[in-house]
């Protein structure tokens, strides 16, 4: 596996899980407004509260893949910039489970792996 195919991997894995979330989310929203309940749209509130921060980070750390990934020569200290910005995101999203995390895993290892090349 060569540098840049780590690289890419970790941005397409990024990309899914953007897109798996946004999915959630839309469905979330849908069975959210069709409730009678006033608590629901209390619990999405909060959902988001904790949640921002983690996708903000992770926006970051997908912008500064791409970049990463579209310049022709990868230093490594780029890389170890984006795995540090992976980690935040992870940790920010920990708070409300360990499927957020699992992503952000597999991110960091493809990154690793391109840092070891």
């Amino acid at each position: 596996m060569t540098r840049k195919l780590a690289i890419r991997l970790s941005l397409l894995s990024s990309i899914i899980y953007i897109a798996l979330t946004i999915l959630y989310f839309t469905s979330v929203i849908s069975k959210f407004n069709h409730s009678d309940s006033p608590s629901a749209g209390a619990g999405l509130g909060m959902l988001l509260a904790f949640l921002i921060p983690h996708y903000f980070m992770l926006l970051i750390a997908v912008i500064f893949n791409i970049v990463i990934s579209l310049i022709k020569f990868t230093k490594n200290y780029l890389i170890i910039i984006n795995i540090i910005l992976y980690i935040i995101a992870g940790a920010l999203g920990f708070i409300l489970g360990f499927i957020l995390i699992i992503s952000i895993i597999f991110q960091i290892i493809f990154l690793i792996i391109a840092y070891n090349k």
